[in-house]
């Protein structure tokens, strides 16, 4: 197996092996492991044995069962230990190369969710809660895009990825959070459920920064949490009323206050806004116009693109053509 792997798949690296379980588990303690191939039917602990242990702690190293064996209640314990991919020996060169290059690759998203989520955990401390929301949709977004994996599969783990920064962090997840959580498995992930899925994630954040501003006292003047509710409210085409009722104030208060502290009214704000938003979904993303325009709560695509025009100069279908990085290139973080 070493000689077919690195012979096959450019710039892998075998950083250990082991005969028995016990070795295995040496390895776990000592080395940084991205894919680990595990036979169940080893000595001094089996596969599965192995496996637990690794869960412990490395959740997300990437697992393959080899095995001689088609047993169902092994292949139910592997499924309950998150094993990634369980193959039949004897196994043929091209499957054992096309599934761990398959895992190789999950591995590279993965590690740029777990990247995102380092980032904002780093903007908890700096009370910088819109660039994180801006950052949780503009990954969601770049998980749509992708191709080589699941985007269902980036899905999954970049919520558990928040989920574990909030428990890390001592904080509830309430119940209806937790349950829309639970449901992204098997949940329909195409372009007509982004918004249910952004909204999953982008509540995760929310729990994040109300726990944050709880336990350490992060200023929470009006303003800001105004413009907090503005942010993560962009695509429900969010009212002055809306926004005032959510601030326990008086919308004329409201008008008056962003004015004098923004130096521009509440319109002209969320237009700004909601058109750097298309922007970006524009360049960034391979959604229809009238997706976008459905998305931010235009009402109708023909008024999105007349308000478009009217404040970028150039309708959207002009300003993407213009604008879109070449094919391939990755969102900026």
């Amino acid at each position: 197996m070493r000689t077919i792997l690195t012979a096959q798949i450019e710039g892998i690296r075998i950083v250990g092996e082991a005969r028995t379980g016990a070795e295995a588990l040496q390895l776990i303690d000592h080395c940084d492991i991205d894919l680990m191939l595990v036979d169940i039917n080893i000595p001094k602990l089996n596969g599965l044995e192995v496996i637990r242990y690794l869960r412990r702690s490395h959740p997300d190293t990437k697992v393959i069962i080899t095995t001689a064996y088609d047993d169902f209640e092994m292949t139910r314990t592997a499924i309950h230990l998150k094993a990634d991919e369980y193959l039949l020996k004897p196994i043929r060169t091209e499957i054992l190369v096309a599934t761990v290059q398959s895992c190789i690759q999950q591995l590279g998203a993965g590690r740029r969710s777990r990247q995102v989520v380092h980032r904002i955990d780093d903007l908890l401390e700096q009370d910088a809660y819109r660039e994180a929301i801006a950052l949780v949709r503009q990954h969601t977004e770049w998980i749509y895009t992708q191709r080589e994996c699941p985007p269902r599969e980036l899905i999954v783990d970049f919520a558990a990825a928040l989920t574990k920064l909030a428990q890390e962090k001592g904080l509830h997840i309430p119940d209806r959070l937790a349950e829309q959580v639970a449901q992204l498995p098997t949940a329909k992930l195409d372009d007509r459920d982004r918004q249910q899925v952004l909204s999953t994630v982008m509540g995760l954040a929310d729990l994040l920064f109300d726990g944050a501003s709880e336990r350490f006292g992060y200023s929470s003047d009006t303003v800001q949490k105004v413009l907090n509710y503005i942010e993560r409210n962009l695509s429900k085409g969010v009212t002055l009323e809306e926004v005032a009722e959510y601030a326990n104030i008086s919308s004329c208060y409201l008008s008056r206050l962003f004015k004098k502290t923004l130096n521009i009214n509440f319109v002209t704000y969320l237009t700004n806004r909601r058109i750097a938003l298309a922007k970006e979904m524009l360049t960034g993303t391979e959604l229809p116009i009238t997706n976008i325009a459905l998305g931010l709560s235009y009402n109708g695509i023909n008024y999105f693109c007349k308000s478009f025009k009217k404040e970028v100069g150039l309708s959207p279908s002009e300003y993407r053509q213009q604008f879109r990085p070449e094919q391939g290139a990755m969102l900026p973080q």
